[in-house]
């Protein structure tokens, strides 16, 4: 196990993967930048291509490569090997002993899901109803083949069939409401009935295959909701899943390209034409984890939406949050004012032709202001400007000037006075442009303790100048076993000390904690000169010395206050001794 871990690490630069989340900026031997895991200004994620960690010192989440992906996905250690096996180009013959060391709470909500989707599929198959059902698909132009890869089912009109089954098959009640296979009348009620009835069940996938999560459509005109989704749970988060991707992502990478649609037959009828890169938000409108999802696998993205007003407005937001992850967008228009799965239904593998032909979304929402609007005229001029200003204040600069240039001869607008409107424009606070942007700067700062030990770890050469000012009483109970180790090795070496062993025994369990500190203090004081960091290493002595002293005489005036009331002659007549010598110094 180590070995593949190792030999995914070997073929991966961390640095490499988290930049196609985060922007890096080299800062010194390592890279740094704002976090995706919080929102600030001031960046403090640093990534460290020597060590392979990476490390945020706002809200102090960090790891190896394998931590990252954990984090930005949401998954378990299995599924981030696997998503990083087929980054790296490799391939995992047997997951299942690497998914025992992550077995969980997961794996009875992964058997519950398998057990429904075969009951569903088995009712889509096997009864008379089901074959009705079953008409209706193909009816819609799907093919056997398709619904069988899918796993589309049908849940039938009934009340007591799904649920005495999972329970009979030892799934707990509590994970079968959960899952939102059932459905109790009120809190504590004992009448339990299947949540799901008259719907085509289309099971949701997770990244690695398995399902997570189903949509049951309605059969009925009556029904509602028209879509009944399985609710968020252990397993199943809408905003950080993107339907079809485990069908689609070898084709996304292939290709280097994704299309983006919106509804669950508006991937599949595509997906069996021949589009075979593309994936479905899954009841919702697009999020920013899901393009972080989609970032992983390429750049490039082409937004398929319904040609309705709604659809437009979400073309027009999707552009916003995906220009926030420096993500290239075309836009796919021309569909006879239909949706990607009924155009497919019609035109076949026209679709293709028509992806083939989307034009990038800047072009293309120009193009639609000035259909709608007449630049020539002054309404229709501060109607377009009103639309475009938004999308060009959040540009790079390269890419402004070639879309102001454009835009300028479409309309006859001054470039000047174009780029004067957008210096002076400021985004409205709720516009989707700002998804990304910091609303909150964490103020957290490395306590002085670990920043003198951060030192210390770094620039061996200073520990002399820590001799006879500093010793373990003034740190943590946790730190304190690295710095007697740090002693240690001093005493030993002295003079001829010139870097830590890392190695040693006594700190070997902490290593972890030191390449944190290590990090911190590169970060820091990468760039100081050693007299530099030899001024701020006293500086920080000085204030530690002050921090200790004012916490210890808090903790001696209650120490003293106990010794009273429990009449202690001798023990208060000490801590009055050591509280007067503190004050002295």
């Amino acid at each position: 196990m180590a070995d593949i871990i190792e030999d995914i690490k070997s073929r991966l630069d961390i640095v490499s993967y988290i930049s196609s989340f985060v922007q890096l900026k080299k800062a010194g031997r390592n890279f740094k930048g704002c976090c995706p895991f919080h929102n600030e200004k001031t960046p403090s994620f640093v990534v460290s291509p020597e060590k392979q960690i990476w490390h945020c010192f706002g809200c102090h989440k960090g790891g190896d490569l394998f931590a990252f992906v954990k984090e930005t996905d949401g998954v378990g250690f299995s599924e981030a090997l696997q998503i990083l096996a087929d980054k790296a180009g490799l391939k995992i013959e047997k997951l299942s002993k690497f998914e025992k060391k992550d077995k969980s709470e997961k794996d009875d909500y992964y058997y519950a899901h398998e057990l429904a989707c075969d009951f569903f599929e088995e009712q889509l198959h096997e009864t008379d109803d089901g074959a009705k059902v079953l008409k209706y698909l193909k009816n819609r132009g799907l093919s056997d083949e398709t619904i069988r890869e899918f796993r589309i089912g049908f849940a039938p009109d009934e009340y007591e069939l799904l649920y005495p089954l999972l329970l009979k098959k030892g799934v707990k009640k509590e994970i079968i409401l959960n899952s939102g296979f059932a459905s109790s009348k009120g809190i504590g009620d004992d009448k339990i009935f299947d949540k799901y009835r008259a719907r085509l069940m289309i099971p949701i996938f997770d990244y690695l295959g398995k399902i997570c999560g189903f949509g049951g459509r309605a059969l009925k005109d009556d029904q509602m909701p028209k879509y009944l989704n399985s609710p968020d749970n252990i397993l199943y988060n809408k905003s950080r899943l993107l339907y079809g991707l485990s069908h689609a992502k070898k084709h996304i990478k292939d290709n280097d390209e994704v299309v983006l649609v919106e509804g669950y037959f508006d991937m599949i009828l595509p997906y069996q034409a021949g589009i075979k890169n593309i994936v479905a938000t899954s009841g919702t409108a697009l999020t920013q984890d899901q393009i972080r999802i989609v970032k992983r696998l390429t750049a490039n993205v082409i937004t398929c939406f319904d040609t309705d007003s709604a659809g437009f407005e979400a073309t027009k937001r999707s552009y916003f949050l995906l220009q926030n992850e420096d993500m290239n967008v075309k836009t796919v228009w021309q569909l006879d004012k239909k949706d990607p799965a009924d155009y497919v239904v019609d035109h076949g593998e026209k679709f293709a032709d028509v992806v083939k032909g989307a034009k990038d979304f800047v072009t293309f929402y120009i193009e639609k202001l000035i259909d709608v609007n007449d630049p020539s005229k002054l309404d229709g001029r501060r109607n377009v400007l009103k639309e475009i200003l938004p999308i060009f204040k959040k540009m790079a600069s390269t890419t402004k000037d070639f879309y102001i240039k454009k835009f300028a001869e479409m309309t006859g607008i001054n470039e000047i006075s174009l780029h004067d409107d957008i210096d002076k424009f400021k985004l409205p606070i709720d516009h989707p442009a700002r998804a990304v942007e910091s609303v909150l700067e964490n103020s957290t700062k490395m306590p002085v303790d670990k920043m003198v030990l951060s030192l210390l770890l770094r620039f061996p050469e200073i520990f002399k100048i820590s001799l006879g000012i500093v010793g373990e009483e003034y740190f943590s109970t946790e730190d304190k076993t690295i710095y007697n180790a740090l002693l240690q090795q001093y005493n030993c070496a002295r003079t001829q000390l010139k870097e830590w062993s890392f190695d040693d025994k006594l700190i070997a369990e902490e290593r972890e904690k030191i390449d944190v500190l290590v990090l911190y203090a590169e970060d820091k004081y990468g760039e100081f000169s050693e007299e530099a960091v030899s001024v701020e290493f006293e500086k920080l002595v000085d204030s530690l010395k002050k921090s200790f002293k004012t916490s210890r005489l808090r903790n001696i005036e209650i120490e003293i206050k106990k010794a009273e009331e429990a009449e202690d002659r001798n023990k208060l007549l000490a801590l009055l001794m050591e509280q007067q010598e503190l004050l002295s110094k």
